[in-house]
């Protein structure tokens, strides 16, 4: 398995949508800030203009996708002029209760959008997630687009337009692969270093991430690491830190112990096992590495968030 999957199946992420809109001139809402999800907006109809935070307002129109990949308090209306609602006063006033299209605004041109977020674990946490900028923005025009985006928010808006049995799995399912996409499409496009994503465009370390993630466990060195791509110790080393912004082996611990928390909530494996099945020798070296990471002995982690005990 690459890392990029390994790091996104880590993110235990899983999505869900919440709306769909049929917005008319003039309109305008704020959606509030949330921890632990990305939220995104696809247009599937009509105009808007979307402003995060401090940041300048960006113009969206038809197979314009957007993803706040950290949960930002953020604007949407028809015009940057429109005054802005609560989005909790717009839903107590259209009585929206979750079913159906939110119908609001005042009667003039109309914008559709499909809108949903990403929930992440917050055990999950990864260095991939929290660098992800404060947007990803894809334009409907862009050619990358034509090749999977068009057909994938064609079938949310379909499925989102009838809500039969099983669309929210299916619309699920879809959300999840756009979010890997737009990573994707977003390493591919940048011209800017991202810290950790800059590493997945370095063949080299690309290559040494994929190794740590397939046997953590492994007697890694940074000597050895470097060997793997044929650089000596200090170039490895250098190059490593500069775009993962950790150390090797900082970085090796961390994928130790992230792959400890899974085996400590989802299954029964005893203390003793798990240690030696990510490369420590003793239990008591593994207990004080994830106490340092999560601020808990595994036993104590274990009593609180397995998802064994039912």
């Amino acid at each position: 398995m690459d890392a990029l999957t390994e790091i996104l199946n880590t993110l235990r992420m899983s999505s869900s949508l919440y709306f769909r809109t049929e917005l008319s001139s003039p309109w305008g809402v704020e959606v509030p800030k949330k921890a632990n999800v990305a939220r995104f907006h696809i247009v599937i109809r009509g105009q808007c203009w979307l402003k995060i935070d401090n940041d300048e307002a960006i113009y969206m129109s038809n197979g314009d996708l957007v993803i706040i990949p950290h949960g930002a308090s953020h604007t949407l209306a028809d015009k940057p002029t429109t005054s802005i609602r609560p989005l909790s006063e717009v839903l107590d006033e259209v009585s929206y209760e979750g079913e159906g299209p939110l119908v609001y605004g005042g009667g003039g041109a109309g914008c559709c959008l499909v809108c949903g977020e990403f929930s992440f674990d917050d055990l999950g946490n990864h260095p991939l997630l929290e660098n992800l900028p404060t947007k990803l923005y894809l334009s409907g025009r862009d050619t990358y687009n034509t090749l999977w985006l068009d057909s994938a928010l064609g079938f949310i808006a379909h499925e989102a337009a009838k809500l039969d049995s099983g669309a929210h799995a299916i619309i699920d399912r879809l959300s999840e692969i756009i979010l890997i996409q737009v990573i994707r499409a977003t390493l591919d496009s940048s011209i800017t270093r991202i810290p950790f994503l800059s590493a997945f465009t370095d063949a080299r370390i690309k290559r040494v991430l994929s190794a740590i993630h397939a046997k953590p466990e492994e007697n890694w060195s940074v000597e050895r690491l470097g060997r793997l791509v044929n650089m000596s110790r200090s170039s490895f080393s250098n190059r490593f830190s500069e775009l993962v912004s950790m150390t090797p082996l900082q970085y090796v611990i961390l994928v130790r112990l992230q792959k400890a928390s899974r085996l400590l909530t989802e299954t029964s494996t005893p203390l003793i096992a798990v240690a030696e099945g990510i490369g420590y020798q003793s239990e008591a070296a593994f207990s004080q590495a994830f106490k340092k990471q999560y601020g808990m002995r595994p036993g104590e982690f274990r009593r609180i968030h397995s998802r064994m005990a039912a």
